[in-house]
């Protein structure tokens, strides 16, 4: 979660992204407690969703420049090297990144739906309602305008539990949405 793709950060970000109808979806790894290997079969419970997202937040829509997404996720990686919580989850994009570059040109490309990430076009941006107040370092998700405050968001725990619920069965998998393109 805190140096890499994980495959329950990117159902939780899938959760977060569907539940908001964002365009992407960021979340910090930090926030994804509970760090257990969920094996194919495996029945997730209320419990052990709560276990893994503790924390009581909640989802926030943003609604950010293509340049502030990427200052967020050039935030993201800026502490990869001490396993830092801020290393991001994300849903709607994908990123590669060179963690042996200095802090805060660690990302090399990202792409929104497979089309490049426009610096100059507005995207919607599910958070959590931690990072969307700047915590972890994630000034930049400051800057938008909000959509949907953490007063009506939605608990991201629930929003996990009714995405699992909807589609009835998940297998959540590394696909390649974070790349460290150092390897």
């Amino acid at each position: 979660m805190r140096t890499g793709e994980a495959a329950f950060g990117n159902l939780v970000a899938d959760a977060m992204r569907a539940a908001v109808g964002a365009d992407i979806a960021i979340t910090n790894g930090g926030g994804i407690r509970a760090d257990r290997d969920y094996p194919a079969g495996s029945v997730l419970t209320r419990r052990d969703i709560q276990e893994e997202l503790p924390f009581g937040n909640r989802t926030v829509l943003l609604e950010l420049t293509g340049a502030d997404v990427l200052a967020a996720l050039e935030t993201g990686f800026s502490g990869i090297e001490e396993g830092a919580g801020r290393f991001p989850q994300v849903s709607g994009l994908a990123v590669g990144y060179d963690p042996t570059r200095p802090a805060g040109a660690r990302v090399v490309s990202v792409t929104v739906g497979g089309a490049p990430l426009d610096p100059a076009a507005t995207y919607r941006v599910a958070t959590n309602d931690f990072l969307a107040r700047g915590g972890d370092g994630y000034a930049a998700l400051t800057h938008g305008r909000t959509l949907i405050d953490p007063t009506s968001g939605g608990l991201m725990a629930t929003q996990v539990i009714d995405h699992i619920a909807t589609a009835g069965t998940v297998a959540p998998t590394v696909e390649g949405r974070l790349t460290d393109m150092s390897r």
